[in-house]
């Protein structure tokens, strides 16, 4: 049981581990890409060169460049990452360790004996047919 509870803690660390290995890469690549790409720069400063609009980009290349398959996955990866690491931050819980020492009631370095004598004085006082208290219905 405390160790599917520990794996349910740690699942969204996982998935946020395996998203970011190859997102963060392929982002730094693509941003690096731009910024190098060579853009064609007018060389004839004439009237003929600047109205023909061969040198400039509309504003409607520019968005449909901006907007293909590959960017907007890229987005929706990085809204996904950065939801989760929300989800992470205000959701994560200490992961409570099983103790069973703690449960009876007893020191780490207890004897078998004592440990027996503890369980048995727990079994008796939370057994339903031993002890009628609704209370006692928690464990089972």
């Amino acid at each position: 049981m405390a160790a599917s509870e520990e794996n349910s803690a740690l699942f969204p660390i996982f998935v946020l581990t395996i998203m970011a290995l190859p997102l963060v890469p392929y982002t730094l690549v693509k941003i690096l890409n731009a910024f190098s790409k060579k853009t064609m720069t007018i060389h004839c400063q004439c009237s003929v060169c600047s109205r023909s609009g061969k040198y400039r980009k509309s504003i409607f290349k520019r968005i449909s460049n901006f907007s293909t398959c590959r960017n907007l996955t890229l987005v929706l990866l990085w809204i996904i990452m950065v939801m989760l690491i929300y989800y992470i931050k205000h959701t994560s819980h200490e992961i409570k360790v099983f103790e069973p020492f703690r449960i009876l009631g007893l020191e780490p370095g207890a004897s078998d004996l004592d440990i027996k004598k503890a369980y048995r004085r727990l079994s008796i006082q939370y057994h339903p047919d031993k002890n009628p208290d609704p209370g006692t219905q928690l464990f089972c």
